[in-house]
């Protein structure tokens, strides 16, 4: 018997789906924006892994213009499609989304600030 999964096709009900057999391995960030005192708004979007040049880039681009520029561009380069409107209309209204993003991102390339150093 075939596994089900395998022959799951796109469909209109499964968006998530059809970008998976787009682009490959996704990953969803969602963040919780404020919206006043007290409402968020949760923003969500769909990413491809970002290639080592896209980083590369990144991290020359913010040593030259900045890490709100430089984030900017690496989650637009990073981003699918389907939400890069979406996701540049959300920057405009929250610019420090970029930077939020941008670090998550940043983690699956090995960008972190959990490193421990110990003297032996």
């Amino acid at each position: 018997m075939e596994d089900p999964k395998k022959n799951e096709t796109a469909t209109p009900g499964n968006p998530t789906e059809a970008m998976k057999q787009k682009y490959g391995k996704l990953y969803k960030v969602a963040v919780n924006v404020p919206v006043d005192d007290e409402n968020e708004a949760e923003l969500a979007y769909h990413f491809k892994r970002p290639s080592v040049p896209v980083y590369d880039r990144f991290v020359k681009t913010m040593s030259k213009i900045g890490i709100s520029k430089a984030s900017k561009t690496f989650i637009l380069d990073s981003v699918v499609d389907e939400d890069r409107e979406r996701l540049i209309a959300d920057i405009e209204e929250y610019p420090g989304l970029s930077i939020t993003i941008g670090n998550k991102l940043g983690e699956l390339l090995g960008l972190g600030n959990d490193v421990n150093l110990k003297k032996l």
